[in-house]
């Protein structure tokens, strides 16, 4: 019994890795990615002079190593705080004076964070400002000495709430049904059901000068259900969504977006099918900047190491863009929509694989870099899903079919028993004739862009090819379980080159080539 009590509370271990880190000292800044996503927790001590980074479900790799830097930060140190968290310790020059409201913390992906520390000239510039103050970092450690160390930090940061705002009001029926606001790789998709939207939009600015665009939609009622945690959160320059319901005659929506100060001005789009293309001006989507965030660490008067679960909450996290390699795509493509549909997601993983992987992120990721692709020809194109959500099948044969896209390309992984490893390769299903024509073409593109055993094209009763009227294709890249395809699919570049790969063979098919 005291044998199992002690294997009991052993913590499990890791298993994505640190892969790589790189200490700029030009602009005095650390680079680090890791093999999955992480939300790094941040620390200061002033004895010793050291920022703690920790990086919780990430194992340390021994090959790393440690680095001296000098200057400023005089190394950099690479440790394994427990067996489920990797720390890096940035050892600090005794005279470079750290204000931590200086340190600004941020993702460009959820696997690739920046940590930025001001110039020593910055720090003692900042410190220099007030000479006569009393409360110096010492006296702070010093007034919170006596705390537990568990408790210790100076104002927690607040949770993450939804900025957004939907106001509903009863009103008769509307000939337009607005259904939500869903984030692309073009910009944002306004998906409506019934008549084509009649839209009046207008620029303006709000009572602390933010530029505003508002989009009146007339005779157009709010779905109900629709809350304001559905809407995007933060993404390409729009900090704040408002949709406001009217019981005029007829009734009316106005959505409100508020732009930051990163934001292009953007273009009002209606189609005639239904739904309206919110579009940046001047720039893709994913040139458009998001702005460094400024977090408050914890002070700490202690010569051990903070405790991991002092937490930094991160920022809102960039989605990464590879630079497509796509022939041009060169018929007319005013109609033409792709609607990719990355597997699973949410409470549902997926198949899970050698190591933990999980399909439901590599799927994401392919899905991602398919869309920059065919995006940056373009293509528009939506995704059933943005980031890791739970959505049902149905829903998202229901968004083709609201959007009328031109083809539907759902991206999974495929697995078989963990005791099968010698498995592996590519399979493309497809339900109808049509779809047959474009599995076929996305089976041979991928076939001759990646090395991969061919499993074939194969005929399937999916839900999500059987609920589609148009052109409808599942491809399954990988197995999880595979010895030769699971360290793949989880590398970033052959993601890409996945992701790039599947754009092609849509391409082909599109503009009818074999």
């Amino acid at each position: 019994m005291a044998g199992v009590c002690l294997l009991g509370s052993l913590p499990a271990r890791a298993s994505a890795r640190l892969q790589t880190w790189q200490f700029d000292t030009g602009q005095n800044r650390l680079i680090f990615t890791t093999e999955s996503g992480v939300q790094p927790q941040v620390s200061l001590l002033t004895n010793p002079h050291q920022l703690v980074i920790d990086l919780p479900g990430i194992a340390s790799d021994e090959t790393l190593g440690n680095q001296i830097i000098g200057g400023p930060v005089q190394a950099v140190r690479v440790t394994q705080a427990n067996a489920r968290t990797t720390r890096m310790v940035l050892d600090l020059s005794p005279d470079y004076t750290l204000d931590p409201k200086q340190v600004k913390v941020w993702g460009m992906t959820n696997q690739q964070w920046v940590v930025q520390l001001p110039s020593a000239t910055q720090a003692d510039a900042s410190n220099s400002a007030f000479p006569n103050s009393t409360l110096t970092i010492p006296d702070l450690s010093k007034a919170i000495a006596s705390r537990p160390l568990t408790a210790v930090g100076t104002e927690p940061m607040p949770p993450l709430i939804s900025r957004n705002q939907v106001t509903t009001a009863a009103v008769r029926a509307t000939a337009t049904v607005l259904r939500g606001v869903q984030t692309t790789a073009e910009g944002f998709f306004i998906p409506t059901a019934g008549a084509a939207p009649q839209v009046h939009v207008y620029r303006t600015r709000d009572a602390n000068q933010a530029r505003q665009i508002v989009i009146d939609l007339l005779d157009a009622a709010i779905a109900p259900g629709l809350v304001a945690e559905a809407l995007p959160q933060g993404r390409y320059g729009i900090s704040r969504w408002s949709l406001t319901q009217f019981a005029t005659a007829p009734p009316a929506i106005r959505v409100t977006l508020t732009l930051d100060g990163h934001s292009p001005d953007w273009q009002i789009t209606p189609l005639a099918s239904g739904g309206v293309w919110v579009t940046p001006i001047g720039m893709a989507p994913s040139q458009i900047a998001a702005p460094a965030t400024t977090v408050v660490l914890p002070v700490i008067n202690a010569v051990a190491p903070p405790p991991v679960n002092q937490t930094v909450a991160p920022p809102a996290v960039a989605t990464p863009v590879p630079q497509p390699t796509v022939t041009p795509y060169s018929p007319s493509r005013g109609q033409v929509l792709v609607m990719l549909d990355p597997g699973h997601g949410g409470v549902d993983p997926g198949a899970v694989g050698i190591g933990g992987l999980q399909e439901k992120g590599v799927v994401l990721a392919v899905a991602q870099y398919t869309a920059a692709a065919l995006q940056a020809q373009g293509i528009a194109v939506q995704m059933t899903r943005q980031s890791d959500q739970t959505v049902d099948l149905q829903p998202r044969a229901t968004m083709a079919e609201t959007a009328r896209a031109t083809v539907f390309v759902s991206i999974h992984a495929n697995a078989v028993n963990m005791q099968r490893p010698e498995v592996n390769g590519l399979e493309t299903y497809y339900y109808s004739d049509s779809g047959q024509v474009l599995a076929t073409a996305l089976q041979r593109q991928v076939l001759s862009t990646m090395a991969m055993n061919d499993r074939g094209v194969r005929q399937a009763r999916f839900l999500v090819l059987r609920r589609t009227s148009m052109p409808a294709a599942l491809i399954e890249i990988g197995f999880v379980t595979g010895a030769t395809d699971a360290p793949k699919l989880r590398d970033p570049r052959w993601q890409a080159q996945m992701g790039q790969a599947i754009a092609q063979g849509i391409v082909n098919y599109l503009s009818g080539r074999p």
